[in-house]
């Protein structure tokens, strides 16, 4: 079992607590036997204001949060079981919008995925998630036991604090191929509590023009 994780203290700030983008490089080394979390902000002794993004046991992808008193939760009807492949996951946030489907959506290798409501689903139009309140943590559910503990090798991965992208600022489609290939360099912002790590190695220095770097 996996036992690796990044973590970095809160911030204090925000650019925006309800338009953000993650972007990252995945390559899953275990499924179908409990849940592996990608990301995570949450307090480390009490239950508020979650934000996760994670594997499910089924495989499925999903974005789980609560804001002190209600679960909102969307899925991916898609299962990732290809131990073999890089999958290129973009998420992106933005709460000020009045279609409830274009506030969470989700992107792999370039295609928006079908997404299935659970919990409360959606949440509402200008829902607010302060990713600089609480530490912030790649490969593990951050929590007074800390259990999910990604099984796999995480690359390129921007945290786009105020911004809400699509997926060929990070990548694009090659003419010959037809494969979805990585932008090494992306022309984005980062805004206040944005980062950029793991940038070609396993370096968790902020490559953005932000210090915030993890240990």
């Amino acid at each position: 079992m996996a036992s690796t994780y990044l973590t970095r203290a809160a911030s204090g700030s925000v650019t925006s607590q309800t338009t953000f983008t993650f972007s990252w490089w995945l390559k899953r080394t275990k499924i179908s036997d409990t849940h592996h979390t990608v990301f995570m902000h949450e307090n480390a002794s009490s239950h508020t204001q979650k934000f996760e993004l994670r594997f499910n046991a089924d495989d499925t992808f999903r974005i789980e949060t609560y804001n002190g008193s209600q679960e909102y939760n969307v899925y991916t009807t898609r299962k990732f079981r290809d131990t073999n492949a890089w999958y290129h996951f973009v998420v992106r946030v933005d709460t000020t919008q009045s279609t409830e489907s274009d506030r969470y959506r989700v992107y792999v290798n370039g295609e928006q995925q079908s997404l299935t409501e659970g919990g409360a689903g959606y949440p509402a139009q200008n829902a607010t998630f302060n990713l600089g309140s609480k530490i912030i943590v790649y490969g593990r559910y951050q929590a007074a036991s800390p259990s999910g503990y990604l099984d796999g090798i995480l690359s390129h991965a921007h945290y786009c604090d105020g911004y809400s992208y699509a997926p060929t600022e990070f990548g694009s489609t090659d003419t010959t191929t037809g494969e979805w290939k990585i932008d090494t360099n992306p022309s984005v912002s980062y805004g206040t509590n944005g980062h950029f790590i793991l940038k070609d190695g396993n370096s968790v220095t902020d490559q953005s023009p932000n210090t915030n770097n993890f240990t």
